[in-house]
């Protein structure tokens, strides 16, 4: 629902803008007719509402230097200020939206609205109703997305290597606790042997005061060597991996030099893009106003008291119009010419536009592959850097454990020595079953510590598997949200398409064009959304083709083309395709007004049937009318005459 209030009068004010020197109309919810004639300053009103509702703006009354419109709309107060200086027109001001496209588009239904326009003169549909879209956020969010996802599947393959080696990591620490439970049965099985041996107790302690030592300089070494071994080897990995990323860093070619000419390229190639969308808006509002003022019959413009009155009817080129910029009174003809002129300027501004908008992407492209590169560089050398670190770690801390197992080995030395000075000892039963209890129980040390570290290994697995489902799920919801982006697009023009011939059976059924069958859309599918060449910018292979049904005296339906539609049907197409866009990008959230004017191509019974249906869909529907085709519309209308729209 739009946040605006839709329950009470919508009031404006006009000054100096168009044909208006100041005007105060109240339009109430529902529908509001302003009923006059041509040129009684309906169709600038409802130009100053579509400016201050946030589309083009409108043309400041000739020989004044300021105006303005404002809308009280409840609490909220818009208005829109127009300045002119050195010949250029500045508007400021707070109008009710900033997206001037779905005013332009979709609310101001006015004679040069380009819905309107796209129907009578063939042009394409889809890109009227699919303008609003922006496909740069699509873009940004699919490759935010496509990281994301290739991150997360890097990393589940990375887990993936991992949780291999489960099943042997779980084998193996079944066989090791089988193997310590034969241990510790051949340790009871050994101390209960001992305890019964009948032996001095006093050289029983020497024996096993002897090897206890002999054996626990053993087990020290033995861990000494482990951590010398598992040292060396890590290192040799870490050497191998230095080398290879050293490798690929020279074989990476990267310039900050480059990357800031081309954010700067960008910067300049957007600015012009935004300048010259500026200029071609600007030059079709006065275009489209003075496509006005030259078939306008307004007396306010008009300067037939100038020129002989009698020519000027003969010849309607010859009469002499007032120009609104300076004042000045000009030939129609000339205001013509010129209109052709401008015309062609935004021609070729559109065409350097298009240009403009490839350069666009192909440099963000180029800069998007920079960057990567950039980035791998920096994380290479971060990475390098914490290799050297830890190898120089590594190094000193082997260093240490070398001089250790040298001492090691000293101590043992001489332990083995003074055991074989005790030849008392070297024949007796009870040294071999000491020496063998030693050996088992260090067995049995070294069978925990590798269990320990297994059960170490297996939490380390399970803690994996539990990443490993987190991830799955994270994948899963990225893979939706990438398919809802890549079908974003798609949804929307089957949604127009769909809105739009359901809408124009019902109008069609309404107004009763008896010759005609049925109109509608049809999606005839193009290139995919390819979001590394900036999705559908600069137009799509998706088409929207419009299809007529006609149906001959004897009842035979056959295909028609737009060419052969009269004036009003055309029309009539025209606005259902603005209703559905209205609907299916949700304006009536944003502006809860829509605009009719120029509907005399249509009889007045139809028009009444029109107004009736498009009020349906907004909560405030102003319509400019010819007396005669507002006297048929319904008591449900509030009618604002002519002479109330000028103070």
């Amino acid at each position: 629902m739009s946040q605006l209030d839709t329950g009470g009068p919508v009031t404006v004010y006009a000054e100096n803008i168009g044909g208006l020197s100041e005007s105060e109309v109240t339009l109430q919810p529902g529908v509001t007719v302003l009923r006059g004639k041509n040129a009684t300053g309906r169709t600038s009103l409802l130009k100053g509402l579509t400016g201050v509702l946030g589309g083009s703006t409108p043309a400041l009354r000739g020989n004044t230097e300021k105006g303005r419109i404002q809308l009280e709309w409840g609490d909220d107060i818009y208005n829109q200020r127009l300045e002119r200086k050195n010949g250029t027109v500045r508007t400021s001001g707070q109008t009710v939206t900033e997206r001037s496209d779905l005013v332009n588009l979709f609310v101001s239904l006015t004679e040069n609205n380009p819905a309107r326009r796209a129907v009578v003169q063939d042009e394409d549909l889809r890109d009227i109703i699919m303008r609003p879209v922006d496909t740069d956020a699509i873009r940004r969010r699919i490759e935010e997305l496509q990281g994301e996802r290739n991150r997360i599947g890097q990393r589940l393959r990375s887990i993936e290597q991992e949780l291999d080696r489960r099943t042997n990591v779980t084998s193996r620490r079944a066989s090791l606790k089988n193997e310590l439970d034969e241990l510790d049965d051949q340790i009871t099985e050994l101390r209960e042997q001992l305890a019964g041996y009948d032996a001095d107790p006093e050289k029983a302690e020497q024996v096993e005061e002897a090897l206890n030592s002999l054996e626990e300089r053993k087990q020290r070494l033995d861990s000494i060597s482990n951590r010398i071994r598992t040292n060396e080897d890590t290192l040799e990995v870490l050497r191998d991996e230095r080398t290879e990323l050293q490798t690929e860093q020279s074989s990476i070619e990267t310039s900050e030099e480059e990357l800031t000419r081309i954010e700067t390229k960008l910067s300049e190639l957007t600015s012009r893009e935004r300048s010259l969308a500026t200029t071609i808006n600007d030059l079709s509002a006065i275009v489209d106003f003075n496509e006005e003022l030259v078939s306008d019959t307004s007396p306010e413009f008009l300067l037939s008291d100038d020129v002989d009155s009698a020519v000027a009817k003969l010849n309607p080129a010859s009469e002499s119009v007032r120009c609104w910029t300076c004042g000045s009174q000009v030939d129609r003809s000339r205001v013509s010419e010129r209109l052709d002129e401008l015309r062609s300027v935004i021609e070729e501004k559109r065409a350097e536009r298009t240009d403009v908008q490839s350069q666009i992407e192909d440099l963000r492209g180029n800069r998007e592959e920079l960057q990567n590169e950039i980035e791998r560089q920096d994380e290479l050398s971060r990475r390098l850097d914490e290799i050297s670190t830890e190898i120089a770690q590594r190094e000193q801390k082997l260093e240490s454990l070398r001089g250790r197992r040298n001492e090691t080995r000293r101590q043992l030395s001489s332990l083995k020595e003074l055991v074989s000075e005790r030849e008392t000892l070297q024949g007796s039963e009870l040294v071999d079953q000491y020496q063998r209890l030693s050996e088992l129980e260090y067995e049995r040390g070294q069978l925990e510590e590798e269990l320990s570290s297994v059960r170490e290994e297996i939490a380390e697995l399970d803690r994996l598997a539990d990443e490993q489902e987190q991830l799955r799920a994270q994948q899963d919801e990225i893979r939706e949200e990438l398919k809802g982006q890549r079908t974003q697009i798609r949804d929307l023009e089957e949604s127009a398409i769909e809105a739009f011939n359901e809408h124009m059976d019902e109008i069609l059924e309404i107004l009763d064009y008896r010759n005609v069958a049925r109109i509608w859309i049809e999606r005839k599918a193009g290139t995919e959304f390819d979001s590394s060449r900036g999705g559908y910018r600069g137009g799509s292979a998706t088409r929207f083709e419009l299809h007529i049904v006609r149906e001959s005296d004897q009842g035979t339906a056959y295909e028609d083309t737009i060419a052969n539609l009269s004036e009003s049907e055309r029309e009539v197409v025209g606005l259902i395709v603005a209703l559905a866009g209205y609907l299916v990008h949700n304006v009536y959230e944003v502006v809860p007004m829509m605009l009719l004017d120029s509907l005399e191509a249509v009889d007045a019974d139809r028009i009444a049937d029109l107004v009736d249906y498009f009020g349906e869909y907004t909560s405030y529907l102003v319509v400019a009318l010819l007396p005669e085709d507002a006297n048929v519309l319904g008591d449900g209308c509030a009618h604002v005459p002519a002479e109330d729209l000028r103070s």
